[in-house]
């Protein structure tokens, strides 16, 4: 049962409220006082998952690209009076949600929503070639099977989507996603459950079609 492992809720572990470690105090303070080098280490390592998480928000690789560039530029330009409140993760995920939103506004203003959404849905599955790490070590039917339940995960209602690829692809627990999503935990916790069910579902209905072919 590969969906067991991969999707099975176990929410305990990992919803426990993390407060700023010394690592974030320090880059935080390093930052503020204008170390470069302390900025490009915090840039590079969440560089990459941020902008795939504004990927799932805007669904356009070029506005993804803009939102990261955008909030670590804000980042730099304000350091001197940079103030975190709570852990960076939660806090640059947030930043990139709000302003992925604001970027997606302007588009609607503009009337090139829809256009972008268009041309820059394909490359949902590029995106996900760049993660391709993540196969290391996995057989060839688990990588298919894999390569399914993302698929079946993209079909989902955009929330729900976004909870199960922070959850499942980011690691984030269910209290840093209701903070970043402005969800109760109860609503997350709830399209987690709805998500699991439908992948379940979905995935049955493959396997029954495969034992009939």
């Amino acid at each position: 049962m590969f969906l067991m492992a991969f999707g099975s809720e176990e929410p305990h572990d990992l919803d426990k409220v993390r407060m700023q470690t010394e690592r974030e105090q320090s880059i935080i303070r390093a930052i503020s006082e204008g170390d470069q080098a302390a900025f490009e280490q915090l840039f590079f390592e969440y560089h990459q998952p941020l902008i795939r998480f504004a990927f799932g928000i805007t669904r356009s690789k070029e506005l993804s690209r803009d939102t990261v560039q955008d909030v670590f530029l804000k980042i730099w330009r304000n350091r001197k009076a940079w103030m975190v409140n709570k852990t960076l993760r939660v806090y640059l995920y947030q930043s990139v949600r709000n302003q992925a939103l604001n970027l997606l506004e302007k588009q609607k203003t503009h009337s090139r929503l829809q256009e972008n959404y268009s041309i820059d849905y394909s490359t949902s599955y590029s995106l996900w070639e760049e993660n391709r790490s993540s196969f290391v070590g996995l057989s060839e039917h688990d990588a298919k099977r894999v390569m399914q339940i993302w698929a079946l995960v993209d079909k989902m209602p955009d929330r729900r989507r976004l909870v199960f690829e922070l959850h499942r692809k980011d690691g984030l627990s269910y209290k840093e996603i209701s903070k970043i999503l402005d969800l109760s935990l109860k609503t997350v916790e709830n399209h987690m459950g709805q998500a699991i069910k439908y992948l379940r579902k979905e995935l049955e209905k493959v396997e029954k079609k495969f034992n009939l072919d």
